[in-house]
């Protein structure tokens, strides 16, 4: 310092800029949310959906009643499914779809009734709690690569059993099977359809498992949107909260 002359100022201090943590969490939670809800769009979209008219459901569906279906690459389609099918098979060659029960699948021996009223397959009885109407006599062999399907309104039901005699034995290709139905509802909303075991109960092979795919679709979907939301409104604040002090602090007078 040079005698006589007053010392020279400081130079300005600006603040250190911190690391926008708070951020990068709603960035991340914004990508997660998005990448979350596309995931359970995707799934909810590979279900198809489709209003059956007729009543040969109506103790189980009733008609007119919206469906969920859908079957996955390899799935196993058991005893006791509800199927929507290409029935062209059954009116004539225009194409329609049905909905119907399988009741025997490839290779087994169905047959109506015994003492009880009941159908067997494979020589077991079967207790089917959700059948109505009385049963007409009938018996099939199942050709591999098909299931054999009847109405629960098995007295008023155009199915299999009505076409024993043509080609096939009136059982319906796998390859003409739309899905396997897994619940009720809308694209929103829908109730999850519950597995048969009337058959299993009977000690043939199936499965008690239902598919959950389009509950869990959809709040798998609800949820990602829920925390996209939280990102995307959080980062947004915390942006204009971030710039509103910047122009603040540039409107101060340095500190020296």
């Amino acid at each position: 310092m040079t005698e006589g002359f007053p010392a020279a100022p400081p130079p300005a201090v600006r603040a250190p800029r911190r690391f926008p943590w708070l951020i990068a969490i709603f960035v991340v939670l914004a990508i997660a949310g998005s990448v979350l809800a596309a995931t359970g769009l995707l799934k909810v979209f590979s279900y198809r959906m489709v209003s059956i008219p007729g009543g040969s459901m109506a103790h189980t569906i009733a008609p007119g009643e919206r469906v969920v279906f859908g079957l996955n690459e390899g799935q196993e389609i058991h005893r006791g499914d509800l199927v929507v099918f290409e029935a062209s098979g059954f009116v004539g060659g225009r194409s329609v779809k049905f909905l119907k029960r399988v009741i025997a699948v490839g290779g087994d021996e169905v047959e109506c009734c015994d003492d009880q009223g009941r159908i067997k397959v494979n020589g077991k009885p079967v207790d089917e709690p959700y059948v109505v109407g009385k049963q007409e006599t009938f018996h099939a062999k199942v050709p591999q690569g098909s299931v054999f399907v009847a109405g629960d309104q098995r007295d008023n039901s155009f199915d299999s059993r009505w076409w024993i005699n043509q080609s096939g034995g009136g059982s319906v290709p796998l390859s003409e099977v739309y899905g396997v139905v897994a619940a009720t509802g809308n694209l929103f909303w829908v109730k999850q359809f519950p597995a048969t075991t009337a058959f299993t109960d009977a000690g043939l092979p199936g499965t008690t498992e239902p598919d959950s795919g389009p509950v869990t679709s959809r709040i798998t979907a609800g949820v990602g949107a829920g925390v996209f939301l939280i990102g995307f409104v959080g980062l947004l604040v915390t942006v204009v909260r971030s710039a509103g002090r910047r122009r603040k602090a540039a409107a101060a007078p340095p500190v020296r």
